[in-house]
């Protein structure tokens, strides 16, 4: 069942990214300017854990935080962006068994953000979550979707802050057909790299 669901969204991942490559070779003529940076995120996550508890079938719902930071890639056209980032993130977990664990996790976004000024454009985001290896306990991977509501702020015509409150939900790679739904705030400043 894990392996379909993941399988679903590997798919949906490729064919946004094919939908993406096909919308630049079309618009060759448009400005997309590539930038890259950090971002830091956190937040707090409710694990929804089902498998062999004491020798027997049992679930579990688990609270706790999760925070992490990495790299982000994001490149503007116009009003919209398209975002990747890929992070470390370290879940903590307040249940037994201990769901405690830290892996990377891989994320794309595409986000429209509302012409209101020169130095602040509030948006939206829709987007796909991959929990990828190594992870520091034993972990299946997971996968799902976010949605977020953005801020950018242009400090200069080289360096933008991107501000996310976000939501996502999906499966945890623990135990049988576990999920997670997870909330928190993403900062990220990047600085342009060229022209793509």
């Amino acid at each position: 069942m894990k392996a379909k669901y993941n399988k679903k969204i590997f798919l949906v991942a490729i064919t946004i990214a094919y939908i993406i490559f096909q919308a630049t070779l079309v618009c060759a003529q448009e400005l997309f300017f590539t930038y890259i940076g950090g971002i830091a995120q956190g937040g707090t996550n409710s694990i929804n854990y089902e498998s062999w508890i004491n020798n027997q079938q049992g679930k579990v719902k688990s609270k706790g935080t999760v925070y992490g930071g990495g790299i982000v890639t994001t490149i503007f056209v116009h009003q919209f962006a398209g975002e990747f980032s890929l992070t470390y993130m370290q879940y903590s977990s307040n249940s037994t068994p201990d769901l405690s664990v830290g892996h990377p996790l891989a994320t794309v976004k595409g986000k429209y953000f509302y012409p209101l000024s020169n130095v602040y454009q509030p948006g939206i985001g829709l987007g796909l979550y991959l929990d990828l290896p190594p992870a520091s306990a034993d972990y299946n991977g997971g996968a799902g979707a976010n949605i977020s509501f953005c801020s950018l702020f242009t400090l200069s015509s080289e360096i933008k802050t991107l501000i996310d409150i976000y939501a996502q939900y999906g499966s945890f790679g623990m135990g049988e057909s576990s999920t997670k739904i997870e909330g928190g705030i993403s900062v990220g400043v990047v600085y342009k790299v060229g022209r793509l």
